[in-house]
């Protein structure tokens, strides 16, 4: 056989094997950009939804009282905005949304504080793509004041990879936990100086709009267990998330943390998983949207701050001896 023979006969074989390798690489661009399109999709028709739902809560309010109180001798000037209660769940917890009578601050044990705003405004492109996709921020209220969270700001000091590749279940001394934040900051007038980068998009404040969340027909037996696994995540010094799509076992993302908490209470043991079965319809990653739209929560207040006056939207007190 001559040499020009040979040659046909190796392009020949070789010619299949490109035509494979071409058309996987083919199926494999197309998925992704299917897979890209999906996803913009759902996250459109997903914010389309919350803003429905924001503003369906905001159109029931019936009645406005204004008033200027003392933050910690800072005065601050709120509208209250009452909305009644009227679905079977909101006049079954007749609890106020305030943690006291002085209605300083908001939060009962086990609502989900979530704000869609992300903490990057100084980012404009990333701070769009968090916002729209994932959320800013949500954490528990312990009943007490405080806040069960997972934060992930490293310090300067510390690696992103390192904290990526540790497994979470390990000795380490990240700064990147889950915590139980001493303090109420939600609404907290100079939380943020006039130096402060994001200044320009939030003011003082921690963030211009926030949303509270309840969980449907939830006993306070199951909030008390909401409140020991929380803690229990703080106590074994649980590492942040930073890797959001991967089902991490031992390490934990804000909204994730949220999801957890209550599918501990909410799923049986069996069906539990990482990726939460509970306020997350969909399954996948835990964002402040699925929270919001799950079947299991609902809204129970809302705040925007415009002008430098605080507009809270709530669900009206109750007698619960009435």
């Amino acid at each position: 056989m001559n040499k020009t023979s040979q040659k046909k006969r190796h392009k020949k074989r070789r010619k299949p094997v490109v035509r494979i390798i071409g058309r996987t690489l083919k199926f494999i661009i197309l998925a992704i950009l299917f897979g890209a399109i999906y996803s913009v999709g759902v996250t459109i028709h997903e914010n389309i939804k919350a803003e429905n739902t924001i503003e369906a809560f905001k159109a029931r309010a019936v009645e406005v009282i204004e008033e200027t109180v003392d933050y910690n001798g800072t005065p601050q000037t709120r509208r209250y905005h009452i909305v009644p209660r009227e679905t079977s769940y909101e006049l079954a917890d007749t609890r106020s949304v305030f943690y006291d009578e002085t209605k300083l601050e908001l939060g009962q044990k086990g609502d989900i504080f979530t704000t869609q705003q992300s903490p990057f405004p100084m980012i404009p492109a990333f701070h769009f793509f968090m916002t729209t996709y994932y959320g800013g921020h949500a954490a528990i209220n312990d009943g007490q004041n405080r806040f069960y969270e997972a934060t992930g700001f490293p310090d300067d000091d510390e690696s992103l990879l390192d904290i990526m590749l540790h497994p979470g279940n390990e000795p380490h001394d990240f700064s990147v936990t889950a915590a139980r934040n001493p303090r109420n900051i939600w609404l907290k007038p100079g939380y943020r100086p006039k130096t402060d980068p994001s200044y320009p998009a939030f003011g003082e404040y921690y963030r211009k709009e926030f949303i509270g969340l309840r969980v449907k027909n939830i006993t306070d037996e199951q909030l008390d267990d909401v409140i020991a696994f929380s803690q229990d995540i703080v106590d074994k010094d649980s590492i942040y998330n930073f890797l959001f799509f991967l089902d991490m076992e031992y390490k934990y993302y804000c909204t994730d943390l949220v999801s957890r908490a209550y599918q501990h209470v909410l799923v049986p043991e069996d069906e539990q998983r990482q990726y939460s079965e509970a306020l997350n319809d969909d399954g996948f990653i835990t964002s402040v949207n699925d929270l919001l739209l799950s079947d299991d929560t609902y809204m129970a207040f809302y705040v925007e701050i415009i002008d430098d006056i605080v507009n809270i939207y709530h669900l009206e007190d109750v007698d619960p001896d009435a």
